[in-house]
């Protein structure tokens, strides 16, 4: 049957690889994005794994010697608080190094682009030689930018077609603005001050991009879970790319032949693997941050690292499992395109889950693509011992607040780590009503007694004719559940009593 041929022996539990014992629980968040007021809600909330004290530049600390942090990536772009936030995230990694955790997102990495495409030698070129958005046939270049309006070829204006039309941040230069004005008390800030803060931000060690890049990895292994930014996509699993791989869109053949590629490697050494390529990349990019004469530019792998058609999906940052802010449906997995690609990972993929359990892990965490007003959360117990994936990314939580689009949402994924289990909790806000949610998933693994969990959380149940997932318990007893498709999503309110879920989800089955 379907349910029985996800089901796996006990011989992957045996893999099982114990958490660190100084580590008790992680809090993770993730794609805060420059958004400094919901960051400041996550730490003031009093839930969180972090802390003020004082007000001082080591003020944010972790809130015992058992905690730790994860973010999941993508600090910066939409928001007027990219400076402050890379500050305090890169301070609090350098007072907890082995504690804190700070993972690559896509936006952090396109941001090492800077450095060439705004260099003198990039300057010299004409507006048609420019570096285009190859990946995107229905972006403006910059021929065509400039000519609108009467705009100069100055690097201000090519640093805002960057922003709008290659990198996907439209309003990060007037944030930027906005953020410096805040640090100079309301002086008027010119578009040459703006220039100069994101070009410092890549050149600059100190720089908000450089160093956050500088103290960053793509994955990380804590217990029973795995971080990454976007999902553990099948194509990306054991492969490391190589150093040569260069960013224009590639087959995955030609990527598995470039000499200094792996493959095949198990999840500790891939993790580890992957994060020294990433670590190797950054520091060629902050050696040799412009155009070298054979026409590629240091860090460029890790460039095309972060680019769909540029690793033929073979990546951990911009794969995805969410779609229509809710878990993936077969289509969106097996037929829909993204970029030339297949839009959504397959978060039950049988292979995938194999894999990630050889390794000792069962629960994968990830950002990268907007969920709205609450986590994206599939729970099965098709996996024996229990099997779960968990997007934490809240962006365009908000009907009303178009303007920042998260309203006054916020969400931690908590997990509690045990000798041979763990549990996740989900806390946080919903974005207009304000109203809070603290919900226990069901432990994963054996039994260390652990609070109940809720079994509704993370299925599916069916609501007239459609199949809808549960989201969350909210504090008046009732539970939020959704059903998405591309950017649109709809969502309801039920009691338990009107509604029944099943496992394994319908929505991942292959018919």
């Amino acid at each position: 049957s379907l349910s029985a041929s996800l089901t796996f022996g006990l011989r992957s539990l045996r893999c099982l690889v114990l958490p660190a014992a100084t580590i008790q629980e992680i809090g993770f968040i993730t794609d805060v994005e420059g958004d400094l007021e919901t960051f400041r809600r996550y730490v003031d909330s009093g839930h969180s794994v972090l802390r003020r004290v004082g007000t001082g530049a080591s003020s944010l600390q972790l809130c015992s010697d058992q905690a730790a942090f994860v973010f999941g990536g993508d600090l910066f772009d939409r928001g007027p608080g990219d400076l402050q936030l890379a500050k305090e995230l890169v301070g609090l990694k350098q007072r907890y190094p082995d504690r804190v955790f700070l993972l690559m997102g896509n936006r952090d990495i396109n941001k090492m682009r800077l450095t060439a495409e705004l260099s003198d030698y990039a300057m010299n070129r004409t507006p048609s030689e420019a570096f285009k958005p190859w990946w995107d046939n229905k972006a403006m270049d910059l021929v065509k930018y400039l000519r609108k309006d009467n705009k100069e070829d100055s690097r201000v204006n090519r640093l805002k077609w960057m922003l709008r039309h290659t990198l996907g941040s439209p309003a990060a230069f007037d944030f930027r603005r906005k953020e410096l004005a805040n640090f100079s008390r309301g002086l008027e800030i010119s578009d040459e001050e703006v220039l100069e803060s994101f070009l410092e931000s890549v050149l600059q060690p100190e720089g908000a991009v450089q160093s956050y890049l500088r103290h960053a990895q793509l994955g990380l292994v804590i217990g029973d879970t795995l971080f990454v930014h976007g999902a553990a996509e099948e194509r990306a699993l054991g492969f490391v790319p190589s150093h040569q791989t260069r960013y224009v869109k590639n087959k995955r053949e030609d990527l598995l032949k470039l000499p200094g590629s792996q493959k095949g490697l198990d999840l500790r050494q891939w993790i580890d693997a992957l994060n020294r390529f990433a670590e190797e990349e950054v520091n060629a990019w902050c050696l040799d941050p412009g155009w070298q004469p054979c026409g590629r530019r240091g860090g460029e792998a890790l460039m095309a690292y972060q680019s769909r058609p540029a690793m033929a999906l073979s990546t951990v940052v911009v794969s995805s499992y969410v779609d229509g802010k809710n878990m993936p449906t077969r289509k969106a997995i097996d037929k829909d395109v993204f970029e030339g690609q297949r839009k959504c990972s397959d978060p039950l993929s049988k292979t995938v889950v194999e894999y990630l359990l050889r390794g000792g892990v069962r629960r994968v965490v990830v950002g990268h693509k907007p969920c709205g007003e609450a986590p994206a959360v599939l729970r099965t117990e098709t996996v024996r011992g229990g099997y779960e994936v968990i997007s934490g990314d809240t962006n365009y939580a908000s009907i009303k607040d178009e303007r920042h689009m998260r309203g006054g949402a916020w969400c931690e994924v908590r997990l509690s780590l045990g000798a041979v289990s763990s549990q996740a909790r989900l806390r946080g806000a919903l974005p207009d009503s304000g109203e809070r949610y603290d919900v226990r998933l069901m432990p994963l693994g054996k039994s260390d007694g652990w609070p109940p969990g809720d079994p509704r959380v993370g299925r599916q149940a069916k609501v007239g004719q459609e199949w809808l997932w549960v989201r969350l318990k909210l504090e008046n007893g009732t539970y939020l559940l959704s059903s998405g498709r591309n950017r649109s999503s709809n969502s309801t309110t039920l009691k338990a009593a009107d509604f029944e879920v099943t496992d394994p989800p319908p929505a991942l089955m292959k018919s």
